[in-house]
């Protein structure tokens, strides 16, 4: 008899952990013959290569063949395998209340998870996570928040006896021919009080205090549930016996009261009770809907805020807590609270430009904080020995509103519209407020596929071709032009990675050539519409003004567009290298901190960038060589194309990282400056044969005006003083006693780079400090300080010699 005859008609299938499976190619053939359709997945990975939907189904013969020795099992589920579905729990203590929910269910798991996962046979309506929301994740010590999964038709999960990517062997705790048919409203109502029960058990309080007062109310509420007075009792007991309990027998028992009590209109503990004695208040709705129990029964407790002269702190203690139960979107942003808003039309505003569909995020003003505490909380006043409802008092969100520092809402590093990755190189692609990064991940309408675990260099090839295909019609200049095109679509995905990252130049010399449609383009592809636009403002206080907006907006990417003078100053240098700034808000005397995480690019004809803001910067170039670039016809439109492949463009370029990453970084280059992280973005460029793009940045520095101002400047003192130092008052006398020469004309050059008409020792100091030690055409600053504090100053002409072990520029970022 071969081998695969003998697999079949195997009757003895013993689950102890000398007798697992001999094989993974006889366990596929195993599961094929219970109606399972297996899957073949790489060593010690826990999902296929490729698109597995896709695959037809195998034979015995085919599975022998295909599975070698070291391969995992996946089994597919859903419709694929008669309806199988995989109880998935991420939280040990959901495993361990299933022994007592789900005990018919045949399960299987390793060393370090047992039984953390269960199979039965139904018709999911669909797929369904049992997860704490983000306004209660604060509360857990949890490394994950989904509770627990319902997985179904469209998804696969690894099974024994494969080994998990730590190398703890995967090991059946129940025969897997026992999986039974259910119903799937009883395998959702069981999953959900499991999830729930769960949470009890993970904030049972290890000591004695108000164990009792919490099993009163866990009973109350899987009465309410309608489960059994059986169930309800021997759950109660379940979950205090996990916790270690020593009382947990007289714990139970005491259904057929509550149920008696429930049944008369009486009062009975509910959700709120429980929360309330587990301090977990915030999870009181996500357990009503896990559970199916509406606050509508007898005794049932609603938020309830009396308002009492001088307990206005207590009253907006609960009413936070109300906002945290109800899940309302706020959140705290330093020393602002904010809530997410996206935008039906487009607006400008301020000179800055928001197409329809932004996500954007607004300030939580005072009354509308006010509707939202009437929304979540009952506020009751005591009036003539009767209680009646009233509005919240107008003090209440003015008070809230000044707890900086104390606020319990969750904190907000941004909002990102398309999948993201971590710092950590993990991928962040499930919706909602992700905890490990402070980001609120908001797809809107759009479903992006899964990124690949682990992608090979190959992939990324193919995902870097992709990434580069809506870019086909513009005029690059050169390949490193192109190269920075690339740089700035990858960053755009995963600026929030980085805590500082470089402006992204687009210049050309004339219109028409399509400066804004690329920058366009590359925001598409990162949010789905056309990204902020703002203009150039006629001086450095109005640009601080406007990237502040954008700041504050937490607008993922902005484009300063159509520049017509050059891009500088200290604000945006700030934005580029610093994790957060503190402008001032326009109109009053306080300063705000704000993150910076955005991608910034700026378009324009010859640009010309200026001062420090050419060591933070690279710059694509287009260059049609044609007089009317403008009467040029795309053949397509960049925009429309990459909005409707966008699920397939952020793929790529999460796959270009994620493929440099896992292949261990192996093109480390020296950092850029002050943008150490983002380099990673850089080599991964490289990795892929792609030209440098920070080559260009040599264009930038050529073409740098202040420098050139600098390199007149020393040459004047040069040949003014030679190697004379001199204090700047000296200066001044020299200038008044030898009239019109070298010495004056040096004066009135220094004059020109501050704002005043006559020369001022401290303003001239405060332009000579930025470029002291700075070699500019073989000329080096120099200044000395004598004990009293006194400086002088000369320039050095400094020689091959003396240039030795030294830069002739430092570097450019």
């Amino acid at each position: 008899m071969s081998v695969i005859r003998r697999l079949v008609a195997m009757t003895d299938f013993s689950l102890t952990a000398e007798q697992q499976f001999a094989s993974p190619s006889g366990a596929a053939v195993f599961y094929n013959r219970l109606g399972w359709e297996p899957l073949v997945l790489p060593e010690r990975k826990k999902a296929p290569k490729g698109r597995w939907g896709d695959l037809p189904r195998l034979s015995d013969e085919e599975l022998s063949r295909k599975f070698g020795a070291t391969n995992n099992v996946g089994i597919a589920l859903g419709d694929r395998s008669g309806g199988l579905v995989d109880l998935d729990f991420d939280w040990p203590e959901a495993a361990r209340i299933a022994d007592a929910v789900l005990p018919d269910l045949p399960s299987f798991g390793r060393a370090t998870s047992p039984r953390s996962h269960r199979l039965a046979r139904c018709k999911l309506p669909k797929n369904r996570q049992f997860k704490i929301p983000s306004s209660a994740a604060h509360l857990f010590e949890a490394e994950r928040s989904v509770v627990l999964e319902l997985r179904g038709d469209g998804l696969q999960t690894m099974v024994p006896p494969s080994v998990h990517p730590n190398g703890e062997t995967v090991r059946w705790h129940d025969d897997p021919r026992g999986v039974p048919d259910a119903d799937p409203e009883d395998i959702s109502r069981r999953a959900g009080v499991t999830a729930a029960l769960a949470v009890v058990l993970s904030k049972y309080p290890a000591t004695r205090g108000n164990r009792d007062n919490i099993c009163l109310a866990l009973t109350g509420v899987l009465v309410r549930a309608g489960w059994g007075d059986d169930d309800v009792d021997r759950w109660v007991e379940h979950v205090a016996t996990l916790a270690g309990d020593e009382e947990a027998a007289k714990r139970s028992g005491k259904a057929a009261a509550a149920r008696e009590r429930f049944d008369a209109g009486e009062d009975v503990w509910g959700i709120p009770a429980l929360c309330e004695h587990l301090g977990i208040e915030p999870m009181a709705d996500t357990l009503r809907g896990w559970l199916g129990v509406s606050g509508d029964g007898p005794g049932e407790e609603g938020a309830a805020i009396l308002v009492r002269p001088g307990f206005l702190p207590q009253a907006v203690d609960a009413a936070e807590t109300a906002l945290l139960a109800a899940g309302v979107p706020i959140y705290q942003r330093y020393d602002s609270l904010v809530r997410p808003v996206r935008l039906t039309v487009s607006a400008q505003e301020d000179g800055v430009g928001r197409d329809s569909g932004a996500l954007i995020l607004q300030p939580v003003v005072a009354a509308w904080l006010r509707e939202q505490l009437a929304l979540t909380s009952k506020w009751l006043k005591e009036k003539d020995d009767t209680v009646r409802r009233v509005d919240p008092p107008a003090q209440a969100p003015v008070a809230y509103l000044a707890r900086v520092g104390d606020w319990r809402v969750p904190f907000l590093q941004g909002v990102i519209q398309s999948p993201t990755l971590r710092a950590d190189g993990t991928v962040l692609q499930e919706p909602g407020y992700d905890r490990a990064t402070a980001l609120l991940y908001d797809p809107g309408n759009v479903v992006f596929p899964a990124v690949p675990e682990a992608p090979t260099r190959a992939d990324a090839e193919k995902a870097i071709a992709i990434l580069a295909k809506p870019f086909r019609d513009f005029c690059f200049a050169s390949e490193a032009d192109r190269s920075v095109t690339l740089v700035a679509v990858l960053t755009a995905l995963v600026r929030p990675m980085f805590p500082a990252a470089p402006l992204f130049a687009i210049d050309a010399p004339t219109a028409g050539t399509g400066k804004s449609l690329l920058a366009e383009t590359i925001g598409v592809i990162a949010t789905g519409h056309k990204p902020a636009m703002l203009s150039q403002g006629y001086n450095g206080e109005e640009d601080q003004k406007r990237l502040s907006s954008v700041l504050m907006a937490g607008d993922q990417v902005i484009i300063i567009d159509n520049c017509d003078r050059p891009i500088q100053g200290d604000f945006l240098c700030s934005m580029l290298t610093q994790e957060r700034v503190r402008p001032r808000i326009l109109g009053k005397s306080e300063m705000r901190t704000l993150p910076t995480r955005c991608l910034v690019m700026a378009t324009g004809n010859n640009l010309t960038l200026s001062g420090d803001v050419t060591r933070r910067a690279l710059i694509c170039r287009m260059d049609p060589g044609m007089e009317r670039p403008d009467q040029r016809q795309f053949s397509f439109d960049p925009r429309v194309e990459a909005r409707a492949n966008r699920p397939e463009l952020v793929m790529a370029g999460l796959t270009v990282l994620r493929a440099y990453i896992e292949a261990g970084r192996p093109m480390p280059r020296d950092t850029i400056g002050s943008f150490e992280a983002w380099n990673l973005v850089r080599e991964a460029l490289l990795w892929l044969g792609q030209d440098d793009p920070a080559d260009t940045r040599e264009r930038i520095l050529a073409d740098d005006p202040a420098k050139a101002v600098l390199l007149d400047l020393l040459r004047l003192w040069r040949s003014a003083l030679q190697d004379r130092p001199v204090t700047l008052a000296e200066l001044a006398t020299m200038a008044d006693k030898q009239g019109k020469g070298p010495a004056q004309d040096l004066v009135a050059e220094l004059i020109a780079t501050t704002r005043y008409q006559h020369f001022n020792a401290r303003s001239v100091g405060r332009f000579l400090a930025k470029h002291v030690d700075r070699i500019v055409g073989g000329l080096v600053l120099l200044s000395e300080s004598d004990g009293s504090g006194v400086k002088t100053y000369r320039v050095r002409d400094v020689t091959a010699s003396a240039r030795a072990g030294r830069d002739i520029e430092p570097s450019p970022f």
